[in-house]
């Protein structure tokens, strides 16, 4: 199919330019009305999602709550030698993380002042890696660092176990079939 160029509507006098106005205006006006449409939709569809879910979504919360509770409570008759219990539907355990906290008496803000000063010293490249361009200290930098290096600054590390869990998917929906 050979191409077509798209004719140029060239007005000759100020009646059809004005036409042209209003025909623009009722366009605009139809297309406004078409969106208005569409949104009052998208937005009926979300508050119909949302009062199907809200339900599910609180049950959801207060499953995990329990689960997390349980795991906790019984947490050496669980887990005596794992971190994590398999069973039918899922995993469920807990996983290391390693947070930094500060020391006594110490701040983020403090931290922040300390790292900046050892900064200009002359090994104290190494400390930059620590400093975000918005001033504020770069935990996740720090979570790497030698604990020699953090109580240089007033920070040390804690090792916490914080619960997860992880379903089964395939298991659930062939027990569900």
């Amino acid at each position: 199919m050979a191409r077509q160029k798209p004719k140029a509507v060239v007005f000759a006098d100020i009646k059809e330019a004005d036409a042209a106005l209003a025909e623009l205006s009722a366009i605009k006006r139809e297309i406004a009305a078409v969106e208005g449409v569409m949104n009052d939709a998208i937005d009926n569809i979300k508050a119909e999602a949302k009062a199907r879910t809200s339900p599910l979504t609180t049950r959801l919360k207060d499953l995990e709550t329990a689960l997390a509770n349980f795991a906790v409570a019984r947490k050496q008759e669980l887990f005596p030698k794992k971190k994590s219990l398999e069973m039918t539907f899922g995993i469920m355990g807990f996983r290391q993380s390693t947070k930094l906290k500060t020391l006594t008496r110490i701040t983020w803000k403090l931290v922040l002042e300390r790292l900046e000063s050892l900064v200009g010293e002359p090994e104290g490249e190494v400390f930059r890696q620590a400093i975000r361009v918005k001033p504020e200290v770069d935990k996740e930098a720090m979570r790497d660092w030698p604990d020699e290096r953090l109580a240089t600054v007033g920070v040390h590390k804690v090792a916490e176990d914080e619960f997860f869990y992880e379903l089964k998917t395939e298991a659930i929906e062939n027990a569900a079939a």
